[in-house]
């Protein structure tokens, strides 16, 4: 009876050993099969094109959506200035290397249509796979769709988990 009971004793354990380690190794190869994928909290640093010295840091949110599509609200232009972004992502040569493009509409503080900005970025992810570093140009269209603003911008974000 002892031995039948030991047995089982010891089954249960190897098998809970087996289950714990399979979900440790899934996680670990979601973490890397990832990438950008998910919510990140971001600090963008507005920059003058010219001399790349800082003008303006303010915060933002990116999601980063399986499939190549992405969302993101930032604090400036006020929220009630703008719409959240939307846009598409990719990878690019090396396993750290993305890149991406946003659009969202501007509006006057009377409410009317003020334009829109388009937002292209090169994104390098970290090692740890839960910082990056973002690269970035904008061009600002009025409500005609008329080049009015072009600009320049870096940006380091960490992952929401």
């Amino acid at each position: 009876m002892r031995n039948i009971f030991l047995k089982t004793i010891r089954g249960t354990a190897v098998a809970f050993l087996l289950v714990g380690g399979a979900q440790v190794l899934a996680f670990s190869q979601n973490s890397e099969e990832r990438g950008i994928e998910g919510a990140w909290r971001t600090t963008l640093t507005i920059r003058n094109c010219q001399t790349g010295s800082p003008v303006r840091t303010f915060q933002g949110l990116q999601t980063f959506n399986k499939g190549g599509t992405l969302a993101e609200t930032a604090t400036v232009p006020a929220p009630s200035l703008r719409t959240p972004g939307h846009g598409v992502w990719r990878r690019e040569q090396g396993s750290q290397n993305y890149s991406f493009a946003f659009v969202y509409d501007l509006f006057n503080a009377d409410g009317t249509l003020a334009g829109s900005r388009t937002v292209r970025g090169d994104l390098t992810l970290g090692a740890s796979g839960n910082e990056f570093t973002v690269i970035s140009s904008s061009e600002t269209f009025d409500a005609n769709g008329q080049l009015t603003a072009t600009g320049c911008s870096t940006a380091t974000a960490t992952r929401f988990e």
